[in-house]
């Protein structure tokens, strides 16, 4: 039998060659999405500041869900910012057994100024720096007024002891003198200030270094015991504890990983399967052939199984090598587009070579014995036939798995009309993956609709090249079926994801500006847009001037299940301001009380939680701190995209900035935005490190996070598309190179190759055709409950450009490699072909 399999490997090159394609790629992108997935669960990140602390304890970076009782679920979701510890855990990690240092860490934004420089550079307490694994020389740490700075962050500023310094911290600016430069060039650029020097409540994280002969599990096990809510990072983890976006990046890797690796399996399973059957068919008499001469169904199944199972194993173990430079090449694009932090680590360890090898091959071998089964009933009496056109029968259970996923992706796109917008695409890309497997399992029958309905367009195939076209259609719907599945595959996959996630994102771009009212913006790392606020406050041009500050948080008592997904988005104004800056409608209460512990509710919120102006609301803001609130208005909101509103003082103190960086500016009536916009340039002209944007430069900050997610879906989409069209040449070519034997017979009948080729043409371009239109009805599963439920045009510019340049793809595609194929199988004489067939 392996010598059977061997030699039908060297002679079916192309099917051979198309399974090592598909599998080599499908194996390598899995391996893509393994290593995601490991990233995610190891987080593996190198301390830069405080790498001489061999324990670092931080706030769980994930908050715990509450049920309706007000007890703690399973359900976790990510703090927006950075979770603090509360001061008291220095004294008390202190005392415990086997700690032998337990030190306090900030970690904060600095603007350094001096007289010809300005940069913003990461500061510490000057505590930490014992944390640092810096060679810090007795009496050098810094006092009031004081700084000391690594050697790095001197050359930056081209200063040295003796040299004084203009230092902005949280909205506060004050001179500071340089006592000290330690470290090496290497180390990262730092700037060390006083601890009294800092405000705010709570350290960021704890350094903890064990006593000699502690036993480190022990101590951490001592920690965790100790304090509840927090995690003990250890070795390569530790640089968590300075950028909380490392933390914050488990959630979205391990979910792109497991997304993106299931949507290539389904192709991958699918892409193998047709190639499969496709070379079964082809395949009808060399099978008869061998059960003539004594082979029994089961060993012509082996036979088969066995050439794409080696031929699987062979395309695995090729993907194995290229999986992981196209996994760094994937992370270092995501981590420059900001979709990951850049002291996350991308980790490739065995586990996802060993689930690449295992599923890639697993599931060619599968496709190929489903695929194979018509083998078993191959009879020997077909091998006397001169034509081999199987029958395109699709047997019960291939129709009954067709319109169980068709019905699924049906029922998907009906719940997905009834999500809030933050919950479309949870149901929205499962209905289309549901829909692709449908329309590949029932291509058959959607190409004999097909000729049905593009009969009118092809001249209703009486005469002439469509006339052949047509009849070969008709008799090979089984073999260029495997076109149609395969282009509508690509269609429905990249077409709705994509068409899907461009509404979701503009429509939520327009709403995060659309009650926005300021016309000017003003920027200012560290809180200095905040300082001069009563300057550009003062201008004649200015109608009211108020701090913006953007986070998350949520409403746990009375018990709010309006966001399981996501924390309630949050913005921080001046409540006096408000009217001035948004555009909302007060029903109730007044924004000018908006000061102190103190909320402004959506109207739909407050109707739902039954809250009216004077209750309280336990919260808990996006750094973990519970607050009690107290509402003291009712507005309404955009239905979909509400924010709660705070005093932009009391957000700002919990944020991982500890300050607003953004303040906006409305005109007063007798201004233009043009006047307005130079008049508050000239007030900010002496601030370096502040800037000024007019109403479309506000729009693009803040849609700045949904830019991001968009890039995380369409790069994961583009890349599958990227692995379907492979698959459509693979497809074509493989349909195309079977035909040798009945090109040649054309040629000898009188055709020419232009005529031949023309036919093959018109062939793939109507089962491709059919796969397009498939495809769109596919994609619509996504499309239209996503457009119903935001409120989009799915006709507008975009989505059209979309749709357009998916199908414009697949004809770009399929009819070059159809000419080109069939060039291919023409070469040379026909009676060579018919004699080697």
């Amino acid at each position: 039998m392996l010598t059977l399999i061997l030699a039908g490997l060297r002679q079916r090159a192309a099917a051979v060659v198309s399974i090592v394609i598909a599998a080599g790629l499908g194996s390598a992108l899995i391996v893509v999405s393994g290593a995601m997935f490991e990233t995610g669960i190891r987080l593996a990140a190198p301390p830069e500041r405080i790498g001489g602390a061999e324990l670092v304890v931080i706030g769980s970076p994930s908050y715990t869900m509450l049920d309706a009782q007000g007890r703690r679920t399973t359900d976790l979701r990510p703090y927006p910012e950075r979770h603090r510890l509360s001061a008291a855990v220095v004294g008390q990690a202190a005392q415990l057994d086997g700690v032998e240092l337990a030190v306090p860490i900030r970690l904060f934004d600095a603007f350094v100024r001096t007289p010809e420089r300005s940069v913003t550079m990461t500061g510490q307490n000057s505590a930490s720096a014992a944390v640092s694994a810096l060679a810090i020389p007795r009496g050098a740490g810094p006092g009031t007024g004081e700084a000391v700075l690594t050697s790095a962050a001197a050359a930056t500023l081209d200063v040295r002891p003796g040299d004084r310094l203009t230092v902005t911290v949280a909205g506060r600016t004050a001179p500071v003198q340089v006592t000290g430069v330690i470290g090496g060039p290497a180390d990262a650029a730092t700037l060390f200030l006083d601890d009294a020097a800092l405000g705010g409540e709570g350290i960021d994280a704890l350094g903890i270094v064990p006593a000699v002969g502690a036993d480190e599990a022990a101590v951490r096990a001592a920690l965790e015991s100790q304090f509840p809510d927090v995690r003990v990072l250890t070795g390569e983890g530790r640089g968590a504890a300075e950028d909380p976006a490392v933390s914050g990046s488990r959630t979205p890797a391990i979910v792109i990983g497991a997304v993106f690796g299931g949507i290539v399996l389904t192709v991958l399973a699918t892409v193998a399967s047709g190639i499969v059957a496709l070379s079964v068919r082809q395949r009808s008499r060399e099978i008869s052939l061998l059960r003539a001469t004594g082979a029994t169904g089961r060993q012509a199944r082996a036979l088969l199984v066995g050439e794409a199972s080696l031929a699987g194993i062979a395309g695995a173990l090729i993907g194995l090598a290229l999986g992981v430079p196209l996994a760094h090449a994937l992370f270092a694009a995501m981590r420059a587009w900001g979709v990951v932090p850049h002291g996350l680590q991308l980790r490739v360890g065995l586990i996802p070579f060993g689930i690449a090898l295992v599923t890639t091959t697993a599931v060619v071998w599968l496709a190929a014995r489903l695929a194979s089964r018509p083998a078993r009933r191959a009879r020997a009496i077909d091998a006397l036939r001169e034509a081999d056109l199987p029958p395109a029968r699709v047997g019960f259970i291939r129709w009954l798995l067709g319109l169980l996923f068709g019905g699924g992706a049906v029922a998907l796109a009906i719940i997905t009309c009834f999500m809030p917008p933050s919950l479309v695409s949870a149901t929205a890309g499962p209905a289309v993956l549901a829909g692709a497997i449908s329309a590949s399992l029932l291509a058959p029958v959607h190409l004999r609709l097909g000729r049905v309905v593009l009969r009118p367009v092809m001249g209703g195939f009486h005469r002439g090249l469509a006339g052949l076209a047509g009849v070969n259609v008709r008799s090979r719907i089984a073999t260029l079926s495997t076109v149609t599945g395969a282009a509508a595959l690509v269609v429905g996959i990249g077409a709705g994801n994509l068409v899907s996630q461009a509404m979701l994102t503009t429509t939520a771009a327009r709403a995060q500006v659309q009650t926005l009212t300021a016309e000017v913006v003003v920027w200012g790392p560290a809180g200095t847009a905040t300082e001069i606020a009563g300057d550009i406050a003062a201008l004649p041009e200015v109608d009211a001037v108020s701090p913006l500050v953007v986070s998350g948080g949520w409403m746990e008592r009375p018990h709010d299940s309006s966001h399981p997904d996501r924390p309630w988005p949050l913005r921080g104004l001046d409540g006096a301001a408000i009217p001035h800056v948004l555009s909302t409608e007060l029903v109730a209460g007044d924004f000018t009380d908006l000061t102190g512990q103190t909320l402004a509710l959506p109207a739909s919120s407050a109707e739902e939680l039954n809250l009216g102006i004077g209750d309280t609301v336990d919260f808990r803001f996006g750094d973990g701190a519970a607050a009690e609130l107290r509402v003291v208005a009712i507005y309404d909101d955009l239905p979909g995209y509400e924010h709660l509103l705070l005093p932009a003082d009391l957000l700002a103190a919990h944020t991982t900035a500890r300050a607003a960086e953004t303040v906006l500016v409305a005109r007063s009536e007798s201004a233009t935005p043009a006047a307005l916009e130079t008049a508050v340039a000239g007030a900010v002209a002496g601030q370096p490190a502040v800037t000024v944007g007019d109403r479309s430069a506000l729009e693009s900050a803040l849609q700045q996070g949904l830019n991001v997610n968009a890039l995380i879906n369409g790069l994961m989409i583009v890349v599958v598309l990227a692995y379907a069209m492979i698959a459509v040449i693979n497809t074509v070519a493989v349909s195309t190179l079977g035909r040798r034997r009945e090109l040649a017979m054309l040629r000898l009948t009188g055709a020419t190759q232009r005529q031949v080729r023309a036919v093959l043409l018109i062939e793939t371009g109507l089962a491709a055709g059919t796969g397009l239109g498939v495809g769109l009805v596919v994609a619509c599963a996504a499309i239209l409950p996503t457009a119903l439920v935001v409120g989009a045009d799915p006709s507008a510019p975009l989505p059209l450009a979309i749709l357009v340049a998916v199908g414009a793809a697949v004809a770009a595609i399929t009819l070059p490699i159809t000419a080109v194929a069939a060039r291919r199988a023409m070469a040379g004489r026909p009676t060579d072909a018919i004699a080697r067939s």
